[in-house]
């Protein structure tokens, strides 16, 4: 059975069998697991149980999303004593670990074609009333035989349309959602994230994996999220930077050009 000191059982619902960590958040672990009677390799996502569980939230979505391209599928959720968990696809490496792995940057090409997947992706969910409110290199891998591009971590998304087809209320006066280095400067101004959001996070994945930095990288602590959106407001993004006005330009409730973009990106692969 679960317990604190081994937060994790050796066998879940009596067919996983899990293996070794493979990763941590701050939400959770994931698991490297196996289906003890067809070998098949799978991740399993473990996290303290609590009303407010994240990883309930999580696979809510993926329930929700189920049989939605670009994404992961999910096998299975449930609750062992303090724990909850969750059974998905295991996928292979993240765009931070593939740009780790090309020496810090990757090549203008790759990143390039990597946008446009990424794009494509969000596209998806976004088509089907979710926002995912947390994108960053970490939570876009690759399968396993490195042709395609996954989304993952859901625990941060939610619907943007109610069940009326109603897109959600514009607020203000929020707390920053997602990671301080890639939210949008809306985000950062603490207004509800939209559509609109997501794609300004892939345009700051793309100047990171480009450069192997971002300008607002390692900055002090004290005010570090103000000093942060200052510095996306007055950097001038280089390859990207008609895209990112165009993005900014966004009414809250406003569509994506999604193929626009995906174009913009092509376009470049020729200069």
């Amino acid at each position: 059975m679960i317990d604190e000191q081994h937060p994790v059982s050796l066998v879940v619902e009596g067919k996983y069998k899990i293996i070794n960590k493979i990763g941590e958040g701050s939400f959770g672990k994931i698991f490297l697991g196996e289906n003890i009677y067809t070998g098949e390799k799978i991740a399993i996502k473990i996290e303290f149980s609590s009303e407010s569980s994240v990883l309930r939230n999580e696979a809510k979505i993926y329930k929700y999303l189920d049989r939605c391209d670009g994404i992961p599928k999910m096998r299975t959720f449930g609750i062992e004593g303090k724990f909850n968990y969750m059974v998905i696809d295991l996928l292979g490496e993240s765009l931070e670990s593939m740009r780790v792995r090309c020496g810090g940057k990757v090549e203008r090409k790759k990143v390039l074609d990597i946008g446009v997947q990424m794009i494509e992706n969000i596209e998806r969910l976004h088509n089907l009333g979710i926002i995912h409110r947390d994108i960053k290199p970490e939570n876009f891998l690759f399968n396993v035989e490195n042709t395609s591009l996954k989304i993952i971590d859901f625990g941060l998304a939610r619907r943007y349309l109610n069940e009326k087809g109603e897109h959600i209320k514009e607020e203000h006066g929020r707390k920053l959602t997602g990671t301080a280095r890639y939210v949008s400067i809306n985000v950062h101004n603490g207004i509800t994230p939209s559509r609109r959001d997501d794609m300004e996070s892939i345009l700051y994945i793309l100047i990171y994996l480009l450069n192997g930095e971002l300008p607002w990288q390692n900055l002090k602590k004290n005010g570090r999220n103000e000093n942060i959106k200052i510095k996306k407001e007055s950097d001038g993004y280089d390859l990207v930077k008609e895209e990112m006005k165009r993005i900014r330009r966004l009414e809250y409730r406003g569509k994506p050009d999604y193929n626009k973009s995906k174009e913009f990106l092509k376009s470049l692969k020729e200069k």
